[in-house]
Parts: C-alpha cells; structure tokens; sequence
C-alpha cells in the first residue's frame, strides 16, 4: 500500500459515499460533511484552474523564449491573460475597463470563432445527407423537411411544412434525445460507482 497510489482512492470512496448518504438519509452529520466536501470541491477546483494556468504560461513563455514558431501569438496571449488577470484582481470584474474589454474584445472574438462553425456545420450536413443506404435516407428526407419547416420559403411553398417540422422536432427527434440522456445518465452513474469503489484509476494518471 502507497500513499501516492491509494490514498486518492480512499478519499474519492469517502467523499463519493458521504454525498451519495446525504441524497438518500436525512442526517445533521451527512449534511454538515456534504457542504465540507462541496467546499473541498472548489477549492480543489480553483487549484486545478490555477496551476492549468501556469502550465499554459510556462509552455507558451518556452515558445517566446525559444522563438518558435507563431512566438507572436504566444506573446499576445500571456500579454492578454496577465492583463485581464491583474485587473480583475485590482478592481475586479464590475469595473468599466474590464467590462468594456469583455464586450468590445472577448464577446467579438468569441463570437467570430463560434460563427466558423456554420461552414463546419454546412460541411459535415453535405456529408451526412449523401444517401448511401435507408439510414441516410430517413435522415435526408427528415433533415429537408425540418429545414423547410424552419425557413420562411419552406411555409410558402406549403403551409404543412411548419407543422410536420415541429412533429419531428417534438417526437422522434425528442425521443431520441431523451433516449441519448438516459443513456448518458447511466454511463455517469456507472463511471462514478467506478471512481468511489476504487475500480476507475484512469484519472489517477501515473498513480496506478
């Protein structure tokens, strides 16, 4: 026995258990040790937040140093990070020049690199609806259907479009989705039993 290698496990298994009472047993004790945990959650959070932070500085201040290539871009990342990082801490995030830098400058650029995903989207759309077999067909014809649905040019060339669009949306489309969920769901329960019971040490890394 290690404490590099079992000491996290005892503590994921303690913490899990703890949580997993609380939802079912009403206890002062339960409750009490429950906020502890969730505490410990973020504060344990905020260290993985900063020391990801300082491992991007590192790597990014090895690209400047070395002058590697796109350096400049390295550059300006550290420059924009340390910059928002120290005001923030000054003045906090209410103030107006943080607030102006989110809206004039963070909000663009997110918004400019979350716009490049519609010509993704319209690619990857090209080649799902390629029809090679029945699968694809059904998902040719219900893609069509509720892009005509969703259109304004869809309702004038019939006035049913609308409707058999959202029937798709609401039923099958709905179905598979809540099907997908309880899916995942399941998955999660069963990758967190894991991790409490000590069975999943993936996380651990080099501490297996």
């Amino acid at each position: 026995m290690t404490v590099r290698r079992d000491l996290p496990i005892w503590l994921g298994f303690i913490g899990g258990i703890v949580v997993v009472l609380n939802t079912f047993f009403d206890s002062a004790f339960l409750r009490e040790a429950t906020k502890r945990v969730l505490e410990w959650r973020v504060i344990m959070a905020a260290v993985a937040l900063a020391l990801g932070g300082g491992n991007m500085l590192r790597i990014h201040w090895k690209t400047i140093a070395g002058k590697r290539r796109n350096w400049v871009n390295s550059a300006i990342l550290i420059s924009a990070m340390t910059i928002v990082f120290l005001m923030g801490i000054t003045g906090g995030t209410k103030t107006q020049e943080y607030s102006w830098m989110f809206n004039n400058m963070y909000s663009p650029l997110g918004a400019t690199v979350f716009s490049l995903n519609a010509f993704y989207l319209a690619s990857a759309c090209y080649r799902a609806f390629r029809m090679r077999n029945g699968p694809a067909a059904v998902l040719l014809v219900a893609g069509t259907l509720v892009i005509f649905g969703k259109v304004g040019i869809g309702a004038m060339m019939w006035s049913r479009f609308p409707a058999i669009s959202d029937w798709i949306m609401n039923v099958p489309n709905s179905a598979a989705m809540r099907g997908m969920s309880m899916g995942a769901a399941l998955g999660m329960v069963g990758v967190s039993l894991r991790v409490v019971l000590g069975l999943e040490r993936g996380h651990l890394g080099g501490a297996q």
